[in-house]
């Protein structure tokens, strides 16, 4: 039996996302409340620059004010898994982030939850959350390397750049 059209869908949309084309694609995929979190709840919770949910605005903000520090960040899609029933999607995937100025290259391997809005026009549907559970470890060596090049991060910096010490 051939997919549904909404599992097509669904599927496209999560590997757009995954794959982050340009930020224009990532946000047209988006649906204008979306937002965007990081778990693990423990590890969050002793990370104030991993805190609350971000919308839009403050999501594609984080995604600028990282730029600076990352120099490369290639992405390799390991398992997608898509549940029509529930509009949720699972990403296995690694970012092999390499810090501006620096050679070494940092295998940052994570897991997004994608949930998609509730429209019946299958070409309708968007991502209305998206949840990323980061390696932390990976996370604190690519932040060591770029203090080690760039200093301290700047204060509007959010995410796993910010991470000390795991």
């Amino acid at each position: 039996m051939a997919p549904s059209a909404l599992y097509n869908k669904l599927l496209a949309l999560t590997n757009t996302h995954a794959t982050f084309p340009s930020m224009e694609e990532m946000f047209a995929i988006r649906a204008p409340d979306a937002t965007h979190a990081w778990g693990h709840k423990f590890l969050v919770s002793r990370n104030p620059k991993l805190g609350e949910s971000m919308d839009n605005a403050t999501f594609k903000a984080h995604l600028i004010s990282t730029g600076p520090y990352i120099a490369s960040g290639r992405g390799e899609v390991h398992a997608i898994a898509v549940d029509e029933h529930q509009r949720t999607s699972v990403i296995h995937m690694s970012y092999f982030l390499q810090a501006s100025g620096s050679e070494e290259t940092v295998q940052q391997d994570l897991i997004w939850l994608l949930k998609f809005t509730d429209d019946e026009d299958v070409d309708k549907v968007l991502i209305k959350e998206s949840l990323e559970f980061i390696d932390a470890a990976a996370s604190a060596r690519i932040s060591e390397i770029i203090r080690g090049v760039h200093g301290e991060v700047a204060e509007n910096v959010r995410g796993g750049i910010t991470l000390r010490g795991y």
